[in-house]
């Protein structure tokens, strides 16, 4: 009988034994899931960084279409200089502030985006093939013109496109139509 309660007992304490983890082995899963977060918070700054270039990227095209809109209801005559037209200014929303409505300060503060509208010095740049065959000569377009729309994100009120550069700016062309006038 002694036999069977020594072997008891000692079944017990390997049962014991057995049913814990070894400090080995809980260090190696600490390991392995501070590895798991330290790949995690090193990839925190890069998804931050896209979804912030995204939404300028989003903004800015959003911007474009409105100027590229008042661009072709505008009137043919009011399209009167060459350049780089004036200034727009745009908050990071892509709501439009004008200086006249807002202070410096409060220009210069919520300032996120400049535009601007470019129109060639050469207005009738369009060339539109004339259908006679074998000319192979066009001449230019009277009631079309193209306009570059610029934007870029900036905090410079005074911000100059000519002189910036290019990989700073976004544009895209828009063709403006001769209407009435």
């Amino acid at each position: 009988m002694k036999t069977l309660a020594t072997r008891q007992r000692c079944l017990h304490r390997v049962r014991r034994r057995s049913a814990a983890f070894s400090l080995v082995e809980v260090t190696i899963a600490v390991a392995i899931a501070a590895l798991g977060f330290i790949t995690l918070l090193g990839l925190l700054p890069s998804g931050i960084n896209m979804a912030r270039t995204s939404a300028e990227m989003s903004v800015g095209s959003k911007i474009m279409l409105k100027l590229s809109g008042e661009m072709q209801s505008m009137a043919w005559s009011r399209i009167n200089w060459t350049g780089y037209g004036p200034l727009r200014y745009f908050t990071n929303e892509g709501r439009e502030m004008t200086p006249a409505d807002t202070s410096q300060d409060d220009l210069v503060a919520s300032l996120a985006f400049v535009a601007s509208v470019y129109v060639p010095q050469k207005p009738l740049d369009m060339y539109l093939p004339t259908g006679v065959s074998g000319a192979g000569t066009s001449t230019p377009e009277t009631y079309l013109r193209r306009v570059k729309i610029c934007v870029t994100t900036s905090s410079d009120p005074a911000f100059k496109f000519d002189s910036a550069s290019p990989l700073r700016i976004s544009s895209t062309y828009a063709l403006i139509a001769k209407m009435g006038d």
